[in-house]
């Protein structure tokens, strides 16, 4: 995904749910992982990358 692609606000409340630390489906996580827009550690925390961080910052909520 590149930053100029916009997000649905499914998206954007997912990645902002996982910024905040807060609890997301495996789908989700999913999407997310796949995207590049986050990483999940083997005991499950999901955590944005640099570029999913930049990405959430670029789609301010609507």
């Amino acid at each position: 995904m590149n930053m100029d692609t916009s997000l649905t606000g499914a998206q954007r409340r997912i990645l902002q749910a996982i910024a905040d630390a807060e609890q997301v489906d495996s789908d989700a996580a999913t999407w997310a992982v796949a995207a590049g827009l986050a990483v999940q550690a083997e005991d499950g925390d999901i955590d944005l990358t640099p570029r999913g961080r930049d990405v959430l910052q670029a789609h301010p909520p609507r």
